[in-house]
């Protein structure tokens, strides 16, 4: 007995063929099983292959046929041919609802493209639009963008400096014009490495910057130089080994999160001017081996030299000279030794008894 007929599918079992000698074949084996089933007005199913004397390829290519043109029929298992006419209006109708789905699909793909195109594509682009990024090396121009974005601070200011300290002369500047700013209103802030209190001239104007309404935190370290605007900007060195080289600024928020957030944590973490003076304090002090160690090195001997006459490890050298260096906020020993001349006042915490 045969598989009964679909109108999705012919029998199981039939194979797809291609080709204008197989069309031709297939339209043939169609027009046959169309006739026959005009002819005797309906047939079962089940004998409908062996009622027209066909082959199982032919008449499951035969019925695929027909069922494409939508000429066949099966009602209660019975198979039936239908009018070609009533075939033509039920494809009509048919592409009339795919036509009309079609145009819905098109006028909803027209709303969809104008509304990403004119309210959400400029929303993304008006937000990318707001981070602008500069580069600037020019010294003037850099000083000028840093008092510009004070000027425009209406809420608050931050700076954070890692070292080397700059000159008091120019330290002195900025306190006057966060003094201007301040007077307006604006919250200052600033972080500057513990090393400053190491110094006296340093430690001097951290304690004048105090005074002045400008909030402080002392760290061991901090990352690199930062200037902050309310949350809207940012000033930072380009290359944070060369700060005085080149900076970049950078404007919108999208950005300026991530920088504040460093500046936060920084800021946390940091001691305040009177708990970082007394924790200095505690440590302050210099043993007469690491006076001797200083004088030597201010002689100008290397470290296995003072070592050797000392009877001490190479180690213990280098740590006498490190904690000397970051008490002077020096980044070489030519330096510290310059510094250690030159400020009269520190020089006498060294002096050998």
């Amino acid at each position: 007995m045969l598989p009964v007929p679909s109108e999705e599918a012919g029998p199981a079992g039939a194979a797809s063929t291609s080709g204008g000698v197989s069309t031709q074949r297939d339209e043939d084996a169609a027009l046959a099983l169309y006739e026959m089933l005009r002819t005797k007005g309906g047939i079962p199913s089940d004998d409908l292959y062996s009622a027209a004397g066909l082959d199982d390829a032919h008449n499951g290519r035969g019925w695929r046929r027909l069922n494409e043109l939508g000429l066949v029929q099966i009602r209660e298992g019975v198979a039936e041919a239908i009018d070609p006419d009533a075939a033509l209006a039920r494809a009509m109708d048919q592409y009339q609802i795919n036509a009309t789905e079609q145009l819905r699909s098109g006028v909803r793909l027209q709303r969809v493209t104008e509304a990403l195109l004119s309210v959400y594509r400029p929303a993304v682009q008006r937000e990318t639009s707001e981070v602008l990024v500069e580069f600037i090396t020019e010294p003037r121009r850099k000083q000028r963008t840093r008092l510009d974005l004070s000027d425009a601070a209406r809420t608050s200011c931050g700076s954070m400096h890692p070292g080397p300290m700059p000159s008091i002369e120019v330290l002195e500047a900025s306190l006057e014009h966060d003094r201007t700013i301040m007077a307006r209103g604006v919250r200052s802030r600033a972080i500057y490495p513990m090393s400053c209190l190491h110094s006296p001239k340093y430690a001097r104007y951290l304690h004048t910057l105090a005074d002045s309404g400008v909030e402080l935190r002392l760290v061991d370290h901090a990352p690199f130089d930062m200037l902050t605007f309310d949350r809207d900007a940012a000033v930072l060195a380009a290359d944070p080994e060369r700060p005085s080289e080149a900076v970049i600024v950078i404007r919108g928020t999208a950005l300026i999160r991530s920088f504040l957030a460093v500046y936060e944590d920084c800021w946390l973490r940091g001691l305040t001017l009177a708990r970082a003076t007394a924790s200095t304090a505690e440590d302050s002090e210099i043993t007469g081996q690491e006076r001797v160690i200083i004088r030597l090195m201010a002689d100008g001997l290397s470290d296995d030299q003072i070592a050797r006459k000392l009877g001490v490890h190479r180690r213990t050298v280098q740590r006498a000279i490190a904690k000397l260096m970051e008490r002077l906020n020096a980044t070489s020993r030519f330096e510290a030794g310059l510094k250690l001349a030159n400020d009269a006042e520190f020089a006498k915490t060294f002096v050998v008894r």
